[in-house]
């Protein structure tokens, strides 16, 4: 299971303190995003570079751990993947304009391969509600998203990336 492998993964490094680099709401939402890509059943270079590139520079992973954690999701083919356990940490160690740049990305890692595959925006729109992210939300992250594609998009610069309240 991916879970048991990540936890593996970290359990080899320091043990958690105030030097210890990865936090647990970042890797749920890297998690996150490779399911994403995985669920129109092709994953490739544009998502896995996508991904890649938002770990490392936007959540401030390390290559190790970003490699860590994008091969374990490429070997889980037949796994059953329970993204609750993501969404439920998100929700409760990301406010709610954090919950809005972690949709956002999804979107931009559904768009790395230039299109956005029915699985994809279904997971999306789906992450957002479990996340308490409105549907208007949802369409104006996906429209900031179709606007800046294929350039660079960051998490938290986008002053249209305000939640409705």
């Amino acid at each position: 299971m991916v879970t048991k492998e990540i936890r593996r993964f970290l359990a080899e490094r320091p043990a958690p303190g105030p030097d210890w680099p990865y936090r647990l709401e970042v890797l749920a939402a890297a998690a996150l995003m490779v399911e994403c890509a995985r669920i129109d059943g092709e994953f490739d270079e544009e998502e896995r570079d996508e991904i890649c590139r938002t770990l490392m520079e936007e959540l401030e992973l390390d290559q190790e751990t970003t490699e860590c954690l994008v091969g374990v999701a490429e070997r889980r083919e037949e796994e059953v993947w329970h993204d609750w356990l993501f969404t439920k940490t998100i929700k409760k160690h990301f406010d709610e304009y954090e919950r809005l740049a972690v949709i956002l990305k999804l979107w931009d890692v559904a768009l790395a391969d230039g299109t956005v595959h029915p699985f994809e925006e279904r997971l999306i729109t789906r992450i957002a509600s479990e996340l308490g992210i409105t549907e208007e939300d949802v369409g104006r992250t996906r429209t900031i998203v179709l606007r800046q594609h294929p350039g660079p998009s960051s998490l938290t610069s986008d002053a249209a990336m305000r939640p409705s309240s």
